[in-house]
C-alpha cells in the first residue's frame, strides 16, 4: 500500500522546482530581450540625435553664418562711406562685434557637428579631432594610423568618433594629463582605436564592480554602445600611472545583434 502522506509532497516538490526554473528561464530570456531593445534604443538615439546636430550646424552655417558675412561686408562698406561723417568708430566697433559673432559661429558649428567628419570621412575628422583638442586643452596629442581605412556604416563612425572624443575629453578634465596618445588601426575586419595618457588613472575595479563616478561615466557609456555594435573595451589603468583605453568595432553592425 503507497503512503500518499509521504509521495505527494515530493511530487509537489519536483514540480515546483521544474517550474521555479522555467519560470527564471523565461525572465532571463526576457531581461536579455529588454537589454537588446534598450542598448538598440540607445544606438538609434545616439544616430537621430547626431543627424539633428548635423542638421543644426547645417543652418547655422547656411543662414546665420552666411547673413553675419553679409552684414560685416555691408557695415565695412558703409564705413568706407562714410569716413568723414565722425562715425568711423562707432563702425569699427560694431564690425569687431560682428567678427567675434561669426567666429563664435563657426566653432560653434564645428562643436555642434563638425563637417569633417561628413565630409572628408573618419581618418580626417580623427586627425582634426587631435589638432582641436591639443590648441583647446593645451597638451600634446600624438596621432597616428595603421593599416588602410575602410568602408562603415554611419552609426559607427559617428560613434567611434564621439568614443574618441569623450576619451581625450576625461584626459584632459578628470585625468589632468599632460600628454595623450591617440593609435588608430585599421584591420581587416574591425577598427581599433587605443587611447593613452599620463594622467591620474584610477582604480578598475571600482569600474567593473559598477560603481561609476564623473570620470568613468563615460566610459561606462562607451562599453553599453560598444556592446550593441559589436564591439568591446578593454581598460588598463592604476591611480598614478595614467590610462589605456581601447575600442575596437567592426566596420558593419547592421547583422551584430537582433532581437532573437
Amino acid at each position: 500500500m503507497t503512503d500518499e502522506r509521504s509521495s505527494t509532497p515530493r511530487e509537489f516538490h519536483t514540480l515546483d522546482a521544474a517550474d521555479s526554473k522555467a519560470a527564471r528561464e523565461v525572465i532571463e530570456r526576457r531581461i536579455k530581450s529588454y537589454e537588446r531593445q534598450l542598448r538598440r534604443l540607445a544606438s538609434e538615439l545616439s544616430l537621430a540625435e547626431a543627424r539633428e546636430r548635423r542638421e543644426i550646424a547645417s543652418d547655422l552655417h547656411d543662414h546665420i553664418g552666411q547673413a553675419l558675412a553679409y552684414v560685416s561686408q555691408r557695415v565695412s562698406l558703409m564705413r568706407g562711406n562714410s569716413i568723414f561723417s565722425g562715425m568711423e568708430n562707432d563702425f569699427s566697433e560694431v564690425l569687431s562685434i560682428l567678427d567675434q559673432t561669426i567666429r563664435y559661429t563657426r566653432d560653434l558649428t564645428v562643436e555642434i557637428s563638425p563637417p569633417i567628419l561628413y565630409e572628408l570621412g573618419l581618418p580626417a575628422a580623427l586627425a582634426w579631432l587631435a589638432e582641436r583638442n591639443e590648441s583647446r586643452y593645451r597638451f600634446k596629442v600624438h596621432f597616428k594610423q595603421r593599416g588602410a581605412p575602410a568602408q562603415m556604416t554611419e552609426d559607427v563612425r559617428v560613434f567611434m568618433f564621439k568614443a574618441v572624443q569623450e576619451l581625450i575629453n576625461n584626459a584632459a578634465k578628470h585625468a589632468e594629463a599632460s600628454q595623450v596618445e591617440v593609435t588608430a588601426t585599421w584591420g581587416e575586419r574591425t577598427f581599433e582605436v587605443v587611447v593613452r595618457d599620463n594622467g591620474t588613472g584610477f582604480d578598475t575595479k571600482t569600474f567593473n564592480d559598477g560603481f561609476y563616478d564623473d570620470c568613468c561615466f563615460g566610459l561606462f557609456s562607451i562599453r553599453e554602445r560598444l556592446s550593441y555594435i559589436g564591439g568591446e573595451i578593454k581598460i588598463s589603468s592604476t591611480p598614478g600611472h595614467g590610462t589605456e583605453v581601447a575600442i575596437s568595432a567592426p566596420y558593419d553592425s547592421s547583422s551584430e545583434y537582433s532581437d532573437g
